[in-house]
């Protein structure tokens, strides 16, 4: 098989701390063929002076976006990031971690084995990832198990409750990132959305190796402030309420809404059906809402939590 262009896309926001370990765990990769796209969304520290310099030493290695947008938030720098990949295959990388040096080869190898040849089918493969701390000292060597994620509940239905794969952990074919963007408002994060439109109209596959040292410390700025985690570290009365719970599924139904409206036109009967009973998760309660859940399998990633689901709806 010939080797595709590979593009790497850094979305930073004030990364200046752990950026150079990234940087240089990039600029190691031993596969041949790849550029990477960086983009800055306003940083007020030293990530934009970090980023000047690394151009400067790789020039035709890294390319810095500019533009007049600021503070797009991390869905809307990737995404704007994707609008200017023109490369064969993507990844997305995280400005605080480190790669190791053969993760960009071996998913190349990886999604080439999941396309078979029919490139013009969206696709996408993800791996694991070393749980790690501020120092990169290795927590636990299995992030999916760390936080009891499951990488075979990769359907659509399981996805719309729970995402499974992490953006920086993934990489997308050309006809995945053309489907998919431009990114609208109602995606949750870039790599939920691009997870469920891989599971609705084409494949994902599952790289069981831990190819990224993922540094988990206060400033993360995707999942580690994520709606569930913001849910399970709440006040008791929040808890009590449902608050939260029911706050962020309204986001989940937008994000359905957001699917349904963009890919209708590409969609099975049957999973146009699954996606508008989602959405008529916002409009039910109690016994209805169990109905829906259940009926569709509508579940999260581990037996207790999907206890719990059922139980709040």
């Amino acid at each position: 098989m010939t080797k595709p262009r590979v593009d790497i896309l850094l979305a930073t926001y004030n990364g200046a701390a752990y950026l150079n370990e990234q940087m240089l765990s990039l600029v190691k990769q031993d596969y041949p063929h790849l550029h990477i796209f960086i983009r800055d969304d306003g940083s007020t520290d030293n990530t934009p002076a970090l980023l000047q310099e690394w151009s400067r030493m790789y020039p035709s290695l890294i390319t810095l976006v500019q533009d007049q947008q600021k503070n797009l938030g991390p869905t809307g720098n990737f995404n704007a990031l994707m609008l200017v990949s023109e490369a064969d295959y993507v990844c997305f990388s995280d400005q605080d971690d480190q790669w190791l040096p053969d993760k960009v080869s071996k998913l190349v190898s990886a999604l080439q084995q999941l396309e078979d040849g029919q490139k013009n089918i969206p696709a996408m493969v993800f791996h694991d990832l070393s749980y790690c701390d501020s120092d990169l000292n290795i927590i636990h060597p299995s992030l999916n198990q760390h936080d009891k994620l499951n990488p075979e509940l990769i359907q659509a239905n399981c996805l719309l409750m729970q995402n499974v794969p992490y953006g920086c952990a993934m990489m997308i074919n050309r006809a995945l990132l053309h489907i998919a963007t431009p990114i609208p408002k109602g995606a949750l994060l870039h790599d939920h959305w691009l997870a469920l439109s891989a599971a609705l109209l084409g494949k994902i596959s599952y790289l069981n190796e831990a190819l990224i040292l993922h540094r988990v410390h206060d400033a993360n700025a995707s999942r580690a402030g994520s709606e569930h985690k913001k849910e399970a570290n709440d006040d008791l009365e929040s808890k009590l309420s449902n608050r939260n719970f029911h706050n962020y599924l309204l986001k989940q139904v937008r994000q359905a809404e957001a699917l349904l409206n963009k890919y209708k036109a590409h969609l099975q009967e049957s999973q146009i059906s699954m996606l508008n009973d989602f959405i008529q998760l916002k409009n039910t309660s109690g016994i209805a809402r169990k109905r829906i859940l259940i009926r569709h399998r509508f579940f999260k990633n581990t037996f207790a939590n999907t206890l719990k689901l059922i139980l709040r709806a």
